[in-house]
């Protein structure tokens, strides 16, 4: 497959190392401006990718093009209490970040209470023990088919892994592109669930 048809450069597929976090952070907060874990900030954020770049259960990759990280994914391999697991094993890094954040909006205290909740109303099949937890491009390489790469690159990292299927979430309301975007790539819509106000969409995919 000719991964750069779409560009004038190079496009190269990197394992995601300590030294392409900041670059990662960057992408998240352009990729999601006003989401949760956005507005949580840098700090957060660093110790959140961090930790699940330490965590054994994950894949981590991202896409290059001339050089420079424009998209990424994380997933894992055992998603089922994976938050919880990351938060206190890494809870001595993640305190400080976290009260500065609340303390500047305490709201986001209550929206990361209702995520933790919510996330017990997550029911998927346990032969989709795998998840897409993250998938970001950056704004400026929208529509040049890196999110296609990066799916791509997970499920050959899947198939190696022995693993045969995966699911993800995503908003169900006012993310058409989306949610197009997944059903275009072969996924199936398997349900949804509350997240306070939001509804989230739940979409699986078996690979062979």
């Amino acid at each position: 497959m000719n991964f750069s048809e779409k560009y004038f450069g190079k496009v190269e597929i990197v394992e995601i190392l300590e030294y392409h976090i900041n670059q990662v952070i960057e992408i998240h907060i352009a990729a999601f401006p006003g989401f949760f874990l956005s507005e949580l900030g840098n700090d957060v954020l660093r110790v959140f990718y961090r930790s699940l770049l330490q965590d054994k259960t994950t894949i981590f990759y991202g896409v290059k093009n001339e050089g420079e990280l424009v998209g990424f994914f994380v997933a894992s391999l055992k998603s089922k209490g994976l938050y919880t697991r990351l938060f206190f094993k890494n809870i001595s890094r993640f305190i400080l970040p976290l009260f500065f954040s609340f303390s500047k909006n305490l709201s986001l205290l209550k929206r990361m209470m209702t995520s933790a909740s919510s996330s017990s109303k997550l029911e998927v099949s346990t032969i989709y023990p795998a998840s897409l937890l993250s998938i970001c491009v950056s704004p400026a390489h929208a529509g040049k088919g890196i999110g296609k790469i990066l799916l791509s690159t997970l499920e050959k990292e899947l198939q190696l892994r022995k693993r045969h299927g995966y699911y993800l979430t995503t908003d169900a309301n006012n993310n058409n592109a989306t949610n197009q975007f997944y059903l275009n790539f072969g996924f199936k819509l398997n349900g949804s669930y509350s997240q306070g106000k939001r509804i989230m969409n739940i979409y699986v995919k078996d690979i062979k």
